[in-house]
């Protein structure tokens, strides 16, 4: 009996380490979101701050993992350590932004132009209260629309 129940367990271990293995391999090989060919929520800068600072499990909800279209007025332009440009876009916080990684660089961005970037909402990051800084809204993989 001794013998049976150590097989039992072998079978049982050996067939979850294959799921488990499958699962990974395909979870690691899943195609990434198109963001150009996705349909996207449609909202502005501010109202995207304002959301996950008054209701921050609502906005999670609604918008994190999802590809938005947000307008909104360019606060600064600038260049990550990997070479990837950043556009700030001004929300109702001064201190605060709608912080968009670009996956190509966007021409003829002006400060305080208006502009509408599609990108992937990755959450809101709290600033450091202690200290007066509020935080900020992440989109990543975005794409600059004229």
């Amino acid at each position: 009996m001794k013998k049976r129940s150590i097989k039992n367990i072998l079978l049982f271990f050996g067939v979850f380490v294959v799921l488990a293995s499958t699962t990974g391999y395909f979870l690691w090989n899943k195609p990434h979101t198109n963001i150009l060919a996705t349909e996207a929520i449609e909202i502005s800068a501010i109202t995207l701050y304002n959301t996950f600072i008054t209701d921050s499990i609502k906005a999670k909800k609604t918008y994190v993992n999802k590809v938005l279209s947000v307008t909104g007025i360019v606060k600064s332009v600038s260049v990550n350590q990997q070479n990837q440009q950043i556009i700030l876009l001004k929300t109702s916080e001064p201190d605060a932004s709608v912080n968009c990684t670009m996956e190509t660089n966007a021409i003829g961005i002006k400060i305080g132009g208006e502009v509408l970037i599609k990108g992937l909402c990755i959450g809101y990051i709290n600033g450091e209260t202690d200290m007066g800084l509020p935080g900020d809204v992440f989109l990543v993989r975005c794409y600059y629309s004229t």
